[in-house]
């Protein structure tokens, strides 16, 4: 399945207008050139995960609202071969979306991390709170400079403001579900 940039880039270009945003006032709040958001809201572009994330902060929406349609339905089912999947920021994780966020207070995905410890894995942080828990494999997630070691069954919460990033550094893939809430 290709990356869906022309509809990533139509649904960023609505969210922006409808904020009152210029292309460079986002720009200036992401830290990305007004050329790089025209491209991605032309669907030129892939941004990167990490581009995403910062776009989400300022537009003040979920991640994964740059993935769903507009039809707010008060039950969703998402198929397996329906599951948006994204893989950018960590070349060694892959999200996969298991619900709506657009408009709901929290939103659900499979965190898959294959093995591996990946050591220019970059800290994220941005406004909600996370909760996930291990269904297969083990995993280390650093929140705010302390390690937590995750095995299959464990849970963990914590403040999504606080710095923090997923390890595998077992032999084999870790499988977790996570739910993060809505940063509005």
């Amino acid at each position: 399945m290709d990356f869906p940039k022309e509809e990533v880039g139509k649904r960023i270009r609505h969210l922006r207008k409808s904020q009152g945003f210029t292309a460079d006032d986002l720009a200036k709040k992401a830290g990305v050139s007004q050329s790089m958001i025209s491209q991605i809201e032309r669907g030129q572009v892939s941004p990167s995960l990490e581009t995403l994330w910062k776009m989400s902060h300022c537009l003040k929406v979920p991640i994964f609202t740059f993935f769903e349609a507009d039809d707010q339905q008060e039950v969703t089912v998402i198929r397996k071969n329906e599951q948006v999947e994204m893989k950018r920021i960590r070349p060694n994780t892959t999200y996969k979306v298991l619900s709506p966020s657009n408009g709901k207070q929290f939103c659900l995905f499979k965190l898959i991390l294959d093995p591996g410890e990946i050591s220019d894995n970059p800290l994220v942080f941005h406004t909600g709170e996370e909760c996930g828990v291990v269904l297969t494999g083990t995993m280390q997630v650093e929140v705010d400079g302390i390690f937590y070691e995750l095995d299959e069954g464990d849970s963990i919460y914590f403040n999504s403001n606080l710095p923090h990033r997923f390890v595998n550094t077992s032999s084999q893939p870790s499988i977790a579900i996570w739910a993060m809430t809505d940063p509005i």
